[in-house]
């Protein structure tokens, strides 16, 4: 194991109590229904699974469809988890899920291939592969198709904003090998990556931008033009007025993901893409400060995340 993969691994474990441990994360008297590990594709059933999390209100919930049980239709959060994209799991995400889904919605967590074994595409044919599997399951899970965000954090922000280009894009869609016909309504992206080339090549702590980059590509960031994947690496560059209406969060003086905002942002908006944004701007409010839940930088965050989700929820959408 590489000593940038430790790294991100550390930060996994260091960082779980914070995140799951919380005595604001543990819904006290709260039910909810969660679904686990549920492989969504046989391509590789120990990586291709995801949780699905729904807020429990018993058997009230549920409706007959010939003869079999299912759950009354709620809006759905696609969410993909950071970690670096060589760390991370569905499992660090579980607190997060709660919450989301005491907002009224059914939280698909999705885990995905991690670098280096697994490199650029395989991971986003994996997380269209998990899109397809809600697709098929909707009336079992009761999943409202029409009413889709996509979310992400760190590594995840980068996979959620990618897959919403590829949605809106056959010609990706066509060389990936891959199909969806599901588009997401929304996006809350999470101090996330959007151009692979930036991270690799801006000065960061164990140069750990561009030992990434070479663990999800198989090459440098001066290979980029010979890159057969070169587009995948660029979400800005990808981004039309189909990309769905965004929240962005990050922060000003991230460690890993410093002015990656500057490179998604004046995409979204010269192509008219209606977006809101929101900063932190101490050195303490740091990568992903909102999972930490306590601070007023992650608590006005995660205010203005749950604004958003039910306004899109309830069809009153503006950012």
């Amino acid at each position: 194991m590489s000593f940038h993969n430790l790294f991100f691994k550390a930060i996994d474990f260091l960082y779980e109590p914070r995140q799951n441990r919380r005595r604001c994360t543990k819904f006290g008297g709260v039910k909810f229904d969660i679904f686990s590990d549920i492989v969504y594709s046989h391509s590789d059933p120990e990586i291709c699974k995801l949780d699905i999390y729904r807020p429990g209100f018993g058997d009230g919930t549920r409706n007959e469809y010939e003869g079999e049980r299912y759950f009354a239709k709620l809006p759905v959060i696609f969410y993909l988890h950071g970690g670096g994209f060589e760390a991370g799991d569905k499992f660090h995400r579980r607190a997060l899920s709660r919450w989301l889904a005491t907002l009224g919605y059914a939280v698909v967590n999705v885990n995905y291939g991690l670098a280096p074994e697994c490199k650029f595409p395989a991971q986003h044919r994996q997380i269209v592969a998990a899109l397809n599997f809600v697709s098929q399951n909707a009336q079992k899970y009761g999943l409202d198709l029409s009413r889709i965000v996509v979310a992400g954090d760190s590594a995840g922000a980068y996979y959620a904003s990618a897959l919403a280009c590829i949605c809106n894009e056959p010609d990706i869609q066509q060389k990936l090998g891959v199909s969806t016909t599901l588009k997401f309504g929304a996006a809350i992206l999470n101090c996330g990556v959007y151009d692979m080339h930036m991270l690799a090549t801006k000065k960061m702590i164990f140069s750990l931008g561009r030992h990434v980059f070479e663990d999800t590509t198989g090459g440098g960031p001066e290979d980029i033009e010979k890159y057969k994947w070169k587009e995948l690496c660029n979400v800005p560059s990808l981004v039309t007025p189909d990309f769905p209406p965004s929240l962005v969060i990050y922060s000003c003086r991230d460690i890993l993901c410093k002015d990656q905002h500057t490179a998604l942002l004046p995409a979204l908006k010269n192509c008219g893409v209606p977006f809101s944004e929101f900063s932190s701007v101490r050195l303490k409010d740091n990568h992903c400060f909102s999972l930490m839940w306590k601070g007023k930088a992650a608590q006005q965050a995660n205010e203005l995340i749950a604004q958003f989700l039910t306004k899109f929820k309830e069809g009153e959408f503006t950012v």
